[in-house]
């Protein structure tokens, strides 16, 4: 991927597409009718050519970024609020018993 000139790179295509999106994304929030309707289409696939750009500019300069599925993401961020309740509980389970103690 590096030896093709850079105009030619799937990165630099969908930075492209990513300014166009995001130049009518502007446009339409600075208008009189900036509706939700119109909005989050072009939210959405701002969000998609984002993370594509990423993960083709991770893969074509070779960055070692680890990117996540966002099922997995979501799944890891639960059971690290379940471990966080669980850890919050016992301190204030061992907090109540040293009252009593007292």
């Amino acid at each position: 991927m590096q030896n093709l000139p850079s105009e030619e790179r799937p990165s630099t295509k969908l930075l492209r597409d990513l300014y166009k999106n995001r130049k009518k994304l502007i446009e339409i929030e600075s208008s009189n009718e900036p509706y939700v309707s119109k909005i989050r289409p072009l939210l959405h696939k701002d969000y998609w050519l984002s993370h594509a750009l990423i993960k083709f500019l991770n893969y074509e300069y070779d960055l070692g970024i680890k990117i996540k599925n966002k099922k997995t993401e979501n799944k890891s961020a639960i059971e690290k609020l379940k471990e966080m309740q669980s850890k919050l509980s016992e301190k204030m389970n061992c907090e109540e018993e040293e009252k009593d103690l007292f």
